[in-house]
């Protein structure tokens, strides 16, 4: 165990985050009830008109709800998932407070060139995703918003544009700079919470980024040989929908486990597929399959904005064929701390070796709000077009 006492992040600290409590398919800081008090207050106030539980209309019967966002600016239907209804009712609240975060807008705290501000950056600016092609050059005039890092808490600067995120249409010059999602957008019961999601999205979007783009696609794994009660009940309700469940472990440079699951069926030929990452394997995994029941949802609903008009398997398309006879090796299980603040210190020291440099944190939540939510860059890591 690591002393909790003088840690390097004891300046983002609760009482919360030294210990965990743990669900099915889940760490949190709290307890549902009182997280389920916390996201339907902020969700009212951000704009969600109605939470839907749309899990019977597929046959498997992973819980997944949406929570309607009529007037947003990003995506007026959030999705959530998880292996309880109140669970996936949870995830698909806080996703819309989430994203109501990254849509307000951002004052800087100045405009200048990178060579203006070299000194105050604690990374190689050209480290971050850049859109394609890119404009970036040192004499850039750039708005800049302050942020900290997560190794020491020392000050550094990170550009607007990396921090919020709109589907608005903007009017005047808008030379395209840095590639736009939504990636290490999280929240969470506390800061250090939402920092653990964010976090292992980051991760996650790095590995699946490059299997997407001709990488290591890892290996196929049996997901009945972690011995996890949630993962084989998830792989029971996937045979008793005749649907085909495949999973495969995906290479990090953080050493963390990280899921693919890909399902099919005769019934909805389409191919969906989830992904999952985070210390513990039982965790990861069950991310992973259903956030594939999640995708495939998202479809048979018809209500998300970001629906692809041809459905296809763009995974498979860019990897090499899978031989119908590849075994699939056993899962070895990797454990979570006992308390949040060990995972986290523990995850950030992984990405900072793994992505040379330290991962940086923008604080965007709003008292007004009262729902813990942040934004964190991984300098060095990938994502690509495909993510939001």
């Amino acid at each position: 165990m690591m002393r909790t006492d003088d840690s390097s992040l004891s300046w983002i600290l609760s009482s919360s985050d030294r210990s965990k409590v743990r669900l099915p398919g889940t760490d949190r800081a709290r307890d549902p009830a009182a997280t389920l008090e916390m996201a339907g207050r902020a969700a009212r106030q951000v704009g969600v008109t109605r939470v839907a539980d749309i899990t019977r209309l597929d046959t498997i019967g992973i819980p997944t709800f949406q929570a309607i966002r009529p007037t947003a600016r990003t995506l007026a239907v959030s999705q959530g998932k998880g292996v309880t209804p109140q669970l996936a009712k949870l995830s698909a609240m806080m996703e819309a407070v989430e994203l109501w975060h990254a849509e307000q807008p951002i004052p800087p705290i100045t405009t200048a060139s990178p060579r203006d501000v070299i000194g105050r950056l604690s990374y190689d600016i050209r480290d971050l995703p850049l859109s394609a092609p890119t404009v970036l050059h040192d004499g850039l005039p750039l708005d800049w918003v302050a942020a900290r890092s997560l190794v020491d808490g020392s000050e550094t600067l990170v550009p607007v544009s990396m921090v919020g995120f709109s589907l608005v249409r903007r009017t005047g010059w808008n030379p395209p700079v840095f590639f736009a999602s939504t990636n290490g957008l999280a929240s969470g019961n506390t800061l250090a919470e939402g920092i653990l999601h964010a976090l292992y999205e980051v991760i996650e979007r790095d590995a699946v980024t490059a299997v997407m783009t001709g990488g290591d696609r890892g290996v196929r794994v049996d997901p009945r040989t972690l011995g996890s009660p949630v993962v084989d009940e998830l792989c029971e309700m996937m045979a008793r929908a005749r649907v085909r469940l495949e999973v495969r472990s995906v290479p990090s440079p953080t050493e963390l486990p990280c899921f693919l699951a890909r399902i099919t069926c005769d019934d909805y030929p389409p191919a969906f597929a989830g992904f999952g990452c985070h210390l513990s394997s039982e965790i990861a995994l069950t991310r992973a399959v259903t956030e594939a029941a999640q995708t495939r949802l998202g479809y048979v609903s018809g209500a998300r904005d970001d629906l692809q008009s041809d459905v296809r398997d763009d995974l498979a398309s860019k990897r090499r064929p899978v031989p119908a006879a590849e075994p699939a090796a056993a899962i070895p299980e990797l454990a979570a701390h006992e308390t949040l603040l060990d995972d986290l210190e523990d995850v950030v020291k992984r990405a900072t070796v793994a992505f040379s440099h330290a991962p940086v944190l923008v604080d965007l939540t709003r008292g007004d709000i009262g729902v813990p939510v942040v934004r964190v860059l991984a300098p060095g890591s990938r994502v690509c077009p495909e993510v939001f």
